[in-house]
């Protein structure tokens, strides 16, 4: 079997992290699998050496629990816990996560109780005001949702320039570790114009 690369174990950690959000629990534990994905982005060497080599751990937010979780996806391309939690909400209605003050009680709620099962179903049954009835969503819940989709659309994909230089950094660090020869490396495109709101990440080497 083909070994996942960095953007793949990145994608299949963010779902873990959904996942978990959305099974309850210990809510840090879900953003720290979130918050490893995202930095697992950054990282400016191939995945394979550095899990071979044990420096997993030197990529920030990822302890050894974490390290342990990314090695399997990268190996195997899956892990039993993930694969144990796929089996209890189908993958669309982790989009809903996505929908800004959409917390995941209420998503889960949304799918328990209106068979909601993505971000299409959400908007529809909105608009048609079948949430205002539902003990534990109503009114309010439901034109906080018609907001947050229309943020979702203008916003989709961006980070915050903080944020956004925070991840460019990191990558920077990698990328003079893992390469020589390099005689600068900067940003450019949304960050390098200034942007509050960035959507591309990229160096220039």
């Amino acid at each position: 079997m083909k070994k996942l690369d960095a953007s793949e174990v990145a994608a299949l950690l963010a779902e873990f992290g959904r996942r978990s959000a959305l099974r309850g629990g210990n809510p840090y534990r879900a953003k720290a699998y979130l918050k490893a994905a995202e930095n697992l982005l950054g990282l400016g060497e191939p995945l394979g050496p550095v899990v071979e080599e044990s420096r997993l751990t030197e990529i920030p937010g990822v302890g050894e629990s974490i390290a342990d979780i990314i090695t399997k996806l990268h190996r195997h391309g899956t892990h039993p816990s993930l694969e144990k939690l796929r089996k209890e909400v189908p993958a669309e209605v982790l989009d809903m996560l996505s929908v800004p003050g959409l917390r995941p009680d209420k998503v889960l709620k949304l799918h328990q109780t209106l068979g909601i099962n993505s971000i299409e179903e959400l908007e529809t049954a909105a608009r048609e005001d079948r949430l205002k009835g539902v003990k534990g969503l109503g009114p309010v819940l439901q034109r906080k949702i018609l907001q947050g989709l229309e943020i979702r659309r203008t916003t989709e994909g961006a980070r915050h320039i903080h944020r956004a230089a925070e991840l460019l950094h990191r990558a920077e660090e990698s990328l003079r570790r893992s390469a020589t020869g390099l005689t600068g490396i900067q940003p450019v495109g949304d960050f390098r114009r200034g942007a509050e709101l960035v959507s591309d990440l990229s160096l220039i080497a």
